[in-house]
């Protein structure tokens, strides 16, 4: 890695290190995708496939027509909520140990590389290894949806037509059927479960540059990931019983500010529900992401700039 950092870096500037360069984040995001890959990470998909599919054959198939889908859209989109954020964060918690360890980090950074280069780096390889995980799942995933979508549809067609339904009867049950199945709102779903690992992992990013230890990041970005999403149900508790006064305002500041509130991103509800999430939810969830990531890459820069490697 450090050869081909070293090609696309610009001469020094009066001593410094010159000025920042997409160029070199992209390449320090792809080696680190690469890394990643070695990591053999993949091989959870093989899990998420095997559940998944003995989900759709075995555990739903006693429930109604519509309920069945709507079971299956909601395990599926949970079943990719967990594993991208455990991607995030055993991904990204091991990143900067292991280049510590194994002294690429020393070799990268007497190169004409920013700091914040090798972080932002460091997070679009993460990124990267979360978008092509997602795609996969979500191939896996409406595949496996759309054909139980199908076999539903033609069992309940089957039905009506020898119950003597008529026509309009049995249109309206296929567009039932039909919004309870593959949706554009599904994508908007499998979109926020993308983001909200993508904050995940700029977190663990910013934690990692002050641990001592990989485990100690994984440890306060999964804590962090179940407080993100409880926290607003505690603080409106907390406003609506009128406990604590302005002591748990401050405490509820200092939570929003320390914590992502992934309830914010929780849109898998409506998604399941068959409601219709346009483009409008999509450009807010990335945004709300974006303005995270922001933040988190910031403090981390200010964190990693003084820090003695």
């Amino acid at each position: 890695m450090s050869d081909d950092v070293n090609l696309i870096g610009g001469a020094p500037i009066g001593g410094s290190r010159g000025l920042f360069s997409i160029r070199r984040v992209g390449v320090l995001g792809y080696h680190t995708f690469q890394q990643l890959v070695r990591m053999r990470v993949f091989y959870f998909l093989a899990i998420f496939a095997v559940i998944l599919i003995a989900s759709s054959l075995f555990v739903l198939r006693y429930n109604s027509p519509e309920q069945e889908l709507k079971i299956l859209k909601d395990f599926g989109l949970g079943a990719m909520t967990l594993f991208v954020s455990v991607f995030a964060v055993v991904a990204t918690s091991m990143l900067i140990p292991k280049d510590i360890e194994d002294r690429t980090l020393y070799t990268v950074l007497s190169k004409p590389v920013l700091r914040i280069e090798y972080l932002l780096g460091k997070l679009v390889g993460v990124v990267a290894l979360l978008g092509v995980s997602l795609v996969v799942m979500d191939a896996l995933f409406t595949g496996v949806l759309y054909l139980r979508e199908v076999a539903v549809m033609d069992e309940q067609v089957r039905q009506l037509e020898a119950a003597g339904y008529s026509d309009d009867a049995i249109e309206a049950v296929r567009q039932l059927v039909s919004k309870a199945g593959v949706t554009w709102s599904l994508q908007v779903g499998v979109f926020a479960v993308l983001c909200k690992g993508v904050v995940l992992a700029a977190l663990t990013l910013l934690v990692s540059t002050v641990a001592s230890s990989s485990l100690f990041t994984m440890v306060v970005a999964i804590t962090a990931f179940f407080v993100g999403h409880v926290q607003a149900d505690v603080r409106a508790f907390y406003e609506a019983s009128g406990l604590g006064g302005g002591v748990m305002s401050v405490i509820s500041a200092v939570m929003v500010l320390m914590f992502p509130d992934f309830q914010m991103f929780n849109v898998v509800d409506a998604a399941v529900g068959g409601e219709v999430l346009g483009w409008d939810v999509a450009g807010t969830l990335g945004g709300l992401a974006g303005g995270y990531v922001l933040v988190y890459v910031l403090l981390a820069w200010v964190a990693f700039f003084d820090k003695e490697l």
